[in-house]
């Protein structure tokens, strides 16, 4: 056997090399049977090598991340709380009239306001009716800023609520991924 050269080879005269030795091998039937046996090995070998790989890869793609319960857990939470603000948002206390519609405040302060512009052209007390007048436009003006309010709240449950279907749907996802992975739910 010659003594390993410390150059390196180039592709050529590797190729060269091999061919050399394949040709050798070739010329006997032992030679033959164990080129054709090395190759028989050499396949069942990468076969081998590949199922496992394609095995590994199915078992990382099916088994859910580790924290995929813990994401459940938190989604959970989330929506909760998402639930909880939209009751925040639309619940009405009973120092504010709970059941009148900020509509009924529009119409009352322009009734109001309607009155006391009739009540100024007769005799009465002129500097009453311009008064009552006064406080029926900053009624109008403050119910109209509660409507847009009112309205605003409204849009912002909404948004809520829409929030609240895309992260049910999410957890509707996690929890058939849990159960089709048979792992425990968090």
């Amino acid at each position: 056997m010659s003594a390993l050269t410390a150059t390196p080879k180039s592709e050529s005269e590797i190729e060269t090399e091999y061919r050399a030795i394949e040709a050798t091998l070739l010329e006997s039937a032992t030679g033959r049977w164990f080129l054709a046996e090395h190759g028989r090995r050499a396949r069942r070998l990468d076969s081998a090598l590949l199922e496992d790989a394609i095995a590994r890869l199915r078992g990382s793609l099916r088994q859910p991340p580790a924290l995929l319960g813990q994401l459940q857990g938190e989604m959970e939470a989330l929506k909760a709380h998402l639930a909880a603000t939209r009751e925040t948002l639309l619940a009405r206390s009973a120092a504010t009239g709970a059941g009148t519609s900020t509509h009924e405040i529009l119409r009352a302060a322009e009734n109001v306001h309607e009155i006391a512009w009739s009540l100024q052209a007769s005799p009465f007390d002129p500097e009453g009716c311009e008064k009552v007048a006064r406080n029926a436009g900053k009624l109008q003006a403050l119910s109209q800023s509660h409507a847009i309010e009112s309205e605003r709240v409204v849009n912002a449950a909404i948004a809520l609520d829409v929030a609240a279907q895309r992260l049910e749907a999410m957890l509707t996802t996690i929890g058939h991924e849990l159960e089709v992975d048979g792992a425990p739910r968090g």
